[in-house]
């Protein structure tokens, strides 16, 4: 299988339809369902949004998302990428406590958008799956069962010559 891989850097909020076009073009070529599309576009510009305020340093901050098709589905990798001495030695235990608490609550609606999530220990990047093999899935058990409900229907209508 062709391995497609894309990576967009945005450099701040004020940068986040960048993001949103980014999706968009990524849903349009796999012909991803506007259902499907909006969950992966509100779970992408949340959790850019998460890390963006998670890493509020004064430093210079640049969001990388790379973009992979595999067969699984399609995965979203946002990472943080900054200037500077590594936040993580500086912070204090207290410190780390509360950022971790601020993620799990912030983090909910991404876990019930995506298909799997990973968070980095040191919360720098978040990795999105979205399964789309099971939307084709479920359209062909739709259509096979219009189909039958169809053919049932019309096996009481007899032809007259």
């Amino acid at each position: 299988m062709k391995k497609d891989g894309r990576e967009l850097v945005i450099t701040g909020q004020s940068e986040i339809s960048k993001l949103e076009r980014f999706v968009e073009e990524i849903c349009e070529y796999y012909n991803i369902n506007n259902d499907y599309f909006g969950n992966i576009l509100l779970a992408t510009t949340e959790a850019a949004a998460i890390l963006f305020s998670l890493n509020d340093s004064g430093e210079d901050k640049k969001l990388a998302i790379h973009f992979d098709r595999n067969r699984k589905g399609l995965i979203f990798k946002i990472r943080l990428e900054h200037k500077g001495t590594d936040e993580q030695d500086q912070e204090d235990v207290l410190d780390r406590e509360i950022r971790r608490h601020r993620l799990s609550k912030d983090i909910f609606i991404i876990r019930a958008l995506a298909d799997e999530i990973t968070i980095s220990v040191n919360a720098k990047s978040i990795v999105m799956v979205f399964y789309v093999s099971s939307m084709n899935f479920e359209k062909s058990l739709d259509r096979i069962s219009k189909l039958k409900e169809y053919w049932e229907k019309n096996e009481n209508v007899t032809l007259k010559k």
